[in-house]
């Protein structure tokens, strides 16, 4: 994208320069340059004076050009999208520290910040000097570590997705009477609703900040460790080339047989099977199926990827796998004080509906609340109606009275 919208401002500013060697002046106002507006408002032209318009022109569109130029780094940086690997490659052959060494990828231009990519390679470089594993072990141990550290989450995380779960009955008959409270205006009868599903689910101890924190702190740490390492094999650091193993030797490189690729769907598909990472069912039926065939889906985007961050998404799906497969067990959520997930009886006796039910019910649910709120506006229109029309006739019955009274006392 920045690629095409650099060879359009070239191409216009190029044109431009032309038409100005050739002695057209004011070139530049009849050259259409496609220049994004907070550019071209932070350009201030000369005002016309002494000196040729040919140097005017070119001065004034190299003052373009470095504006471009500056802005495209500063988005380009800031999404994490640095296409200009030139100065960092640079910095690579010219560092006299060696990938075995801490500031090794300070010196070549990576860890420039707290960005969670930057932190994951961090960690990764003190992984790499301390332990000296090649780097396929550095990333695979990095990501299994991390897992580690924040399985404690998906522990209160499934622990509270449990409590809920045997409550939802209950929880789904007074958010509809809520909403259906809410629908009538009877506010006194949503708040003792409200009320009454907050002393619900604080008798049970369902949190739902619990519930969310997981899932966030997964995506953070998942969108770091792929911008890292998809970074560090841009460049590529010293070692990524030559410290694979198997048939994915040289890490920078796609694996050519796209084996990489495959194993790690097939393990995030299995996850998905089991449950995800809360080891949970989150979704039923087609749904579950629909995410079980997504990973294999996605390898149309992954196929060109080194295969440094396909080893790390093979290490994170089989975190995954092992995560859910603990969860999932009776006895070691029993040993930890986890509540129990609901069995197969239980499940029987309300079955979990899908994403796609849910939304249904949802749906009926909103059309039946604004059928009911239709009727009562309706309603209340028609009793508007009829106290205008009960009002203007007590007052044509009250001048009646009036004129009257006047015509007697007459």
């Amino acid at each position: 994208m920045f690629a095409l919208r650099r060879s359009v401002l070239k191409a216009g500013l190029l044109g431009a320069q032309n038409a100005a060697r050739m002695g057209v002046r004011g070139s530049v106002k009849n050259t259409r340059i496609a220049v994004p507006a907070m550019t071209m408002n932070s350009v201030r032209f000369n005002s016309t004076g002494d000196g040729s318009g040919e140097s005017k022109t070119s001065q004034v569109l190299h003052n373009i050009e470095k504006i471009i130029d500056s802005e495209e780094r500063e988005i380009e940086t800031s999404l994490g999208f640095d296409e200009d690997l030139a100065a960092k490659q640079e910095l690579l052959h010219n560092t006299t520290l060696s990938s075995d060494q801490l500031g090794y990828l300070k010196s070549v231009g990576l860890v420039d910040g707290w960005w969670p990519s930057d932190i994951i390679q961090q960690v990764l470089e003190y992984v790499h000097v301390f332990s000296g594993l090649p780097w396929w072990s550095t990333i695979a141990v990095t990501t299994v570590a991390f897992r580690v550290l924040l399985f404690p989450l998906f522990m209160k995380s499934s622990d509270t997705m449990a409590r809920s779960q045997s409550i939802m009955p209950e929880t789904k008959r007074l958010r509809k009477e809520m909403t259906q409270a809410m629908t009538t205006g009877d506010r006194a009868l949503q708040q003792r609703k409200q009320m009454e599903l907050s002393m619900l689910n604080k008798k049970h101890g369902v949190k739902y900040s619990r519930m969310f924190l997981s899932p966030v702190t997964q995506m953070v740490y998942s969108v770091g460790s792929f911008f890292g390492i998809r970074e560090m094999g841009s460049l590529p650091v010293e070692g990524l080339s030559t410290q694979g193993t198997l048939w994915f030797e040289d890490l920078a490189a796609p694996d050519p047989y796209i084996g990489l690729q495959l194993i790690s769907a097939a393990l995030y598909s299995i996850a998905f099977k089991f449950g995800g990472d809360t080891g949970n069912a989150q979704f039923g039926g087609p749904m579950k199926k629909v995410f079980m065939v997504l990973p294999f889906a996605s390898i149309a985007f992954t196929w060109n990827m080194s295969a440094a961050v396909m080893v790390y998404f093979g290490a994170n799906g089989l975190c995954s796998i092992v995560q859910s497969q603990l969860l999932r067990n009776a006895a070691f959520r029993r040993k930890v004080g986890m509540f129990p997930l609901p069995t197969k009886e239980q499940l029987a006796k309300n079955p979990q509906k899908g994403m796609f039910d849910n939304f249904n019910d949802t749906w009926k649910e909103m059309q039946q609340n604004n059928k009911v709120r239709a009727e009562r506006e309706e309603e209340a229109m028609k009793g508007v109606e009829l106290a205008r029309k009960q009002a203007t006739s007590n007052r044509v019955i009250v001048k009646s009275k009036h004129k009257k009274a006047r015509a007697a006392d007459n």
